[in-house]
């Protein structure tokens, strides 16, 4: 037993802070139809004939919604040997539009339930060749309030401990004898979404389904926020950031578009070992025109990997021209591709310090080009904002 599990919070710390062990064996993301279409690992061998790829994912992408007419999800993954693994850690995104829904479930031995309210049932070994059943009960009740949440279950045998978390907070967790493994070789096909209807109300309700095979320690690293920036009508900046790192290598940027399948468009190093915030950006300066999806691909020391959420962008064929002039702090901005002089009038033109505070704004203007005086402002980066397009630029 771990007396460190005695209160919610520190149990929070020591999921973050243990050994790593950890590697994804499935993944959905239900950007596009088929829903059955796995991103990692064994694709679904059946669903129901009204589940579909809708808007209303996390990060402005797709997700998997019941359809219309009304009929459970019941989406069936095979079970063997992808899910005979020790010990879980199973996140998923969901909002709520009915009462009652199984979300993931493997026969008795796994059964994630709720919609009105959450709870967890597993089956772990016993040592003598049968097994314990741990039953969470109610643990949350789950807001009706249109909001894409994340929810996620651990169990790590090593150390016999059960969490569940809501939006990376612990509301329950279980501390059983160690090194005892999940009781489930051959319990059957994994089910998603069963007695998930949505109410019929045809919206988007799960997302980012992710499964992974743990030991000792949850999936490696904690990503809190991923998203993509438009800064012309070519380039955008992707930033993110984690709430914790172990044993992490570095981690590669992917792309995707209509045309080309996720691909690998950069990298950047990963701080190892880390308990605190930190945070990550990168310049794609080769985006297409129309919408961009992103994702970081994390890779520890070890070879394990794991994504973080997808964040999209719409590039539009506006494009913003920023030009420094002689002068110290002068600058000319041009709104390209549109008809002036009539368009810029639609819009002022602001100008942000990299702290979200307004340092200058034009109201109106009667050409396409806007003359800024930022002599008086402190050095550093700056963000001008136009209608829905902005760019970064630097103050020197």
């Amino acid at each position: 037993m771990n007396n460190i599990l005695k209160t919610l919070g520190l149990a929070a710390l020591y999921i973050y802070l243990t050994p790593l062990h950890a590697q994804i064996v499935s993944q959905f993301d239900f950007d596009s139809n088929p829903v059955t279409n796995a991103t990692i690992g064994p694709d679904a061998t059946s669903v129901s004939s009204s589940a579909t790829s809708s808007p209303g994912g996390i990060n402005g992408t797709n997700g998997l919604n019941a359809g219309n007419p009304k009929m459970d999800i019941d989406m069936v993954v095979p079970g063997s040997p992808t899910f005979d693994v020790n010990g879980i850690d199973v996140s998923f995104y969901f909002q709520r539009d009915e009462n009652t829904a199984q979300f993931i479930e493997r026969g008795q031995s796994l059964q994630i339930s709720g919609a009105r309210n959450l709870s967890v049932r597993y089956r772990v070994e016993d040592g003598g060749g049968g097994y314990n059943t741990v039953t969470s009960g109610n643990i949350y009740g789950i807001p009706n309030d249109n909001t894409m949440r994340q929810y996620r279950f651990i169990y790590t045998p090593c150390d016999g401990v059960g969490v569940f978390m809501v939006d990376n907070t612990v509301i329950w967790s279980n501390d059983g004898p160690d090194n005892l493994n999940m009781y489930w070789i051959g319990a059957g096909n994994l089910e998603i979404g069963r007695q998930m209807d949505g109410t019929g109300f045809d919206r988007t309700m799960l997302d980012h389904i992710v499964i992974g095979s743990v030991d000792c320690s949850p999936l490696p690293v904690e990503f809190i926020d991923v998203t993509a920036t438009p800064e012309d009508n070519r380039s955008v900046y992707v930033e993110w950031a984690t709430g914790s790192e172990m044993n992490n290598s570095h981690f590669e940027i992917e792309r995707k578009t209509k045309q080309h399948d996720w691909m690998m468009i950069g990298s950047v190093q990963g701080a190892g070992n880390s308990s605190q915030k930190i945070e990550y950006s990168f310049f794609d300066h080769n985006a297409t025109q129309g919408i961009n999806y992103y994702r970081i691909r994390q890779i520890d020391f070890d070879g394990d990997y794991d994504y973080s959420p997808i964040a999209a962008v719409n590039l539009e064929s506006t494009e913003i021209i920023i030009q420094p002039e002689a002068e110290t702090g002068h600058f000319l901005i041009t709104i390209g591709g549109i008809e002036a002089p009539n368009e810029p009038n639609h819009y002022p033109l602001k100008i942000f310090s990299s702290q979200g505070n307004l340092v200058h704004a034009i109201s109106h203007n009667s050409t396409s080009t806007f003359a800024i005086d930022l002599s008086r402002v402190p050095k550093g980066v700056y963000v001008v904002q136009w209608g829905k397009r902005s760019k970064r630029f630097m103050v020197e």
